[in-house]
């Protein structure tokens, strides 16, 4: 069995305290009794010396597992450096705190969230000397499910409190579920086993419909990325505090809901700014990712082909270059000479000119892959050509598989789910007019839009983008059984606006067999050219064929 650690704080410590504590650290407690009296009486004194709280954390069976010097941090940290297997560690697990000078024996919020990680039985907190009288105040505390990670059991003196026997002590009914600590995955890991649990984190608009489509589909993008959301915490959009986005005390909600649901990971719906990104990191002692990585996420996964993969780390690379964060002056380097003695060079300068240069060589790569698809479209001049655009999931994969009658494995990939598709595929289309000869048409479907997409994603994926801007015409496809479709029209479109395109465009309503009633009225309310069709169903196929017959106006080939 290894022995208890010591960790935290202890640069500069003196090799007499070091020994010390170390030997406090190794100090067995009797299993039946909270805490050793005089052990705990001599960590105070260490605490009053070095002025700074002490943290011993004592297995069920009384052993020391590690001191900690100096308040409690990250429990990432803490669950790191704890020893010995995971099957070791069990739930009768107690802390003992010196709480140094301080006579506020309650764990404070951010404290007792790194405590609660930890899953003890229970919290045994004191100062570091005793009051007027010879009485030493103490207080136990168990988790509690209300809305602060601990809740007061007792209070009395510290002899007495040692002696309880912690089997005996009642618990909290309303304790979070939190896991145990072996079971519990590392700061940045993924989950022992099974998928990740996600707890979301919104601002939400005044407007309930809209907030209810942002969070499903905030829902939609996290199961997509093979995560399962297992908890919501909202808060009403006002006014946004600069360093953290939410309020402080919705972080603290945050921080027991994600304890209580055994979340690892906090998705926000909102991009992050880096220096946002470590404030919630830091509150909340999680990781955190914003929607824009979630999104880079999906892409990295679905990528397939070698130009996906390239388009998809050079996003990546753009949106980390600005959040990487270094070790400082921990891992410099000292010249050799006069005038390059000192800090030198730091490993976070060194991964960013890494990240650049891998950057540059992938956009020359980009570049080759735009002429190429540049020589692709010369060849087919002459044949007109569509492309179908739209939000994510709405139907282009599964309608360009119903126009041209593909299927098996000559079908383009259409499945239910977010960013089924990333590179652009084009069929040929034969349509039949009722008089003359038939008519060529090519059709590409391109990538779906999302609301707020990242723009290192656009940049990227801008070859991919030059088919939809190079078309003759735009066919905007909607899935009228989404509520939230009107807002999709408009996003598309600026999207499309901001991308310079200035072909026609023309509405394709899909999913007319599952929409509600009403909601074609709506659509012809909004764009009286709209064509109505389902993909999955083949309802108005024929129609969208002889529309596209004569639209838009330009030179058609006839085939001989």
């Amino acid at each position: 069995m290894k022995q208890g650690v010591l960790v935290g704080r202890t640069e500069g410590l003196r090799p007499a305290q070091r020994r010390q504590l170390e030997r406090l650290c190794h100090r067995r407690h009797r299993p039946d009794e909270t805490a050793d009296t005089l052990g705990l009486q001599r960590l105070a004194g260490l605490s009053h010396e070095l002025e700074t709280p002490l943290t011993l954390l004592v297995d069920g069976r009384g052993l020391g597992r590690l001191l900690w010097v100096g308040p409690l941090e990250t429990s990432g940290r803490l669950l790191e450096r704890l020893p010995g297997s995971s099957r070791r560690m069990g739930e009768d697990w107690r802390l003992l705190t010196c709480c140094g000078r301080s006579r506020k024996l309650e764990p404070g919020t951010q404290e007792g969230i790194v405590g609660l990680d930890l899953a003890p039985r229970l919290w045994l907190r004191f100062p570091d000397q005793p009051a007027a009288g010879g009485h030493w105040p103490a207080g136990l505390f168990v988790p509690s499910g209300a809305g602060q990670p601990w809740q007061g059991l007792e209070e009395g003196d510290l002899g007495d409190l040692c002696g309880r026997d912690p089997a005996s002590l009642p618990c909290a009914s309303t304790a979070p579920a939190a896991m145990a600590p072996g079971d519990r995955p590392s700061a940045r890991g993924a989950p022992a086993a099974g998928q990740e649990r996600v707890l979301l984190l919104v601002l939400t608009p005044n407007d309930q419909q809209q907030a209810s489509r942002e969070i499903a589909e905030l829902e939609g993008l996290v199961r997509s990325a093979g995560a399962e959301p297992v908890g919501l915490v909202t808060q009403r959009r006002r006014q946004e505090s600069p360093q953290s986005l939410w309020g402080e005390g919705k972080l603290s909600e945050a921080a027991l809901e994600a304890r209580r649901l055994g979340a690892t990971l906090v998705v926000t719906d909102r991009e992050l700014s880096p220096v946002q990104g470590r404030n919630l990191e830091r509150l909340l002692d999680l990781p955190v990712s914003d929607r824009s990585e979630l999104i880079l996420d999906i892409f990295a996964q679905r990528a397939a082909s070698a130009a996906g993969r390239l388009q998809v780390e050079l996003a990546q690379l753009r949106y980390r270059l600005p959040r990487l964060t270094g070790r400082g002056q921990s891992l410099s380097r000292q010249g050799g000479g006069i005038g390059t003695r000192g800090p030198g060079e730091t490993q976070l300068e060194k991964d960013r000119r890494a990240i650049a240069r891998r950057i540059d060589h992938l956009q020359a790569k980009l570049k080759q892959l735009s002429a190429h698809r540049a020589r692709l479209r010369q060849q087919r001049h002459g044949l007109r050509r569509l492309a179908l655009v739209g939000y994510t999931n709405a139907g282009k994969s599964s309608l360009l598989n119903a126009l041209t009658r593909r299927q098996g494995d000559q079908a383009v990939v259409a499945e239910n789910k977010l960013f089924a598709t990333l590179d652009p595929t084009t069929r040929r289309i034969d349509l039949i007019p009722a008089s003359g000869p038939p008519l060529a048409l090519l059709v590409t479907d391109t990538v779906g839009f999302i609301r707020d997409l990242p723009p290192p994603l656009i940049e990227a994926f801008r070859s991919t983008l030059e088919e939809t801007l190079d078309a003759d015409g735009l066919l905007l496809v909607v899935d009228l059984s989404d509520p939230g479709w009107p807002e999709q029209i408009a996003t598309v479109n600026a999207i499309l606006d901001s991308l310079g395109s200035c072909v026609p465009r023309r509405l394709v309503a899909n999913q007319i067999d599952r929409c509600p009633a009403g909601e074609l009225e709506r659509a012809l309310a909004l764009e009286p050219q709209a064509l109505f069709v389902s993909a999955t169903a083949g309802l108005g196929l024929q129609g969208l064929r002889t529309a596209l017959q004569d639209w838009p106006d330009s030179s058609i080939e006839r085939l001989s």
